[in-house]
């Protein structure tokens, strides 16, 4: 009798990962609270940039950022930098597609072209910052990955900053994602993420991304404070999230290599 009542209370103590839920179930979950509870169309927000090297050097910019979701998982963004005046006016645009490469184009107003981004750039730095083009279009394509895109395993129950989460193992299929695996935290009650890790190979993350400050914009949960590091560059990038607006009504030319040009004016 005392053998069983150890035996039970060895399973009731022990943290275990709750078998009816597969990692694969709590990402269509999460999916699906994007497609209906928390659904928007268009999105604008501000955002704070600090850039720090290895030497503990800072850059700092501030850019405007709009987004309107499309069908199929399809989604279009523009941003323009606001500031410092060395930036100003530089202005990025991207249509995110599903299951391929996004379109991605950048603005440079000291040359007045706008230069696309190809397969040979897309692992180049995002104006300076912790981010590659490829980072930027896969943190926003991934969200409706199948399993034939990345094949998903529950690892663990892991706590984040004091929130408990669920530790995911991705393992990409298309060659084009161009990570070996890729950890993703999915808070425990929400599903929000919590934290990303992008694996080259076995020896350390090539990047790291750790969204906190997460609040209620209405139903819709959002990330005010997100730091994107490179632990072999010893660089990190520091951004600070304001001014969240769902649903602006925003003008259909906004969106066009044409307003790109203009510079946000």
């Amino acid at each position: 009798m005392v053998l069983r009542l150890a035996v039970v209370l060895l399973f009731v103590l022990v943290p275990t990962v709750r078998a009816t839920e597969t990692a694969r179930e709590l990402l269509d979950k999460r999916k699906a609270l994007e497609d209906t509870t928390r659904h928007w169309d268009e999105r604008h927000q501000k955002l704070k940039m600090t850039i720090v090297d290895k030497r503990g050097g800072e850059r700092v910019r501030e850019l405007e950022l709009y987004e309107r979701k499309e069908r199929g998982d399809e989604q279009k963004s523009i941003c323009f930098f606001l500031a410092p005046a060395e930036v100003k006016g530089t202005g990025f645009l991207a249509y995110t597609h599903k299951g391929r490469p996004a379109d991605q184009w950048l603005y440079l107003p000291e040359l007045q072209r706008v230069r696309q981004i190809t397969a040979k750039t897309r692992n180049e730095s995002f104006m300076g910052t912790d981010f590659s083009y490829h980072d930027l279009d896969l943190i926003n394509e991934m969200v409706s990955w199948s399993e034939t895109d990345a094949r998903s395993s529950l690892k663990r129950e892991e706590s984040i900053d004091g929130t408990p989460t669920y530790a995911i193992e991705l393992a990409p299929q298309r060659e084009d994602i161009g990570y070996k695996k890729i950890g993703l935290w999915l808070g425990r009650e929400d599903v929000v993420p919590r934290k990303l890790e992008f694996w080259e190979d076995e020896s350390a993350p090539k990047k790291t991304v750790v969204q906190s400050q997460i609040r209620d914009e209405g139903a819709i949960p959002v990330a005010h404070h997100v730091e994107v590091g490179t632990p072999a560059a010893g660089s990190h990038t520091v951004i600070e999230i304001s001014d969240v607006q769902f649903n602006p009504k925003l003008d259909s030319d906004l969106f066009t290599q044409r307003y790109l040009e203009r510079g946000g004016r």
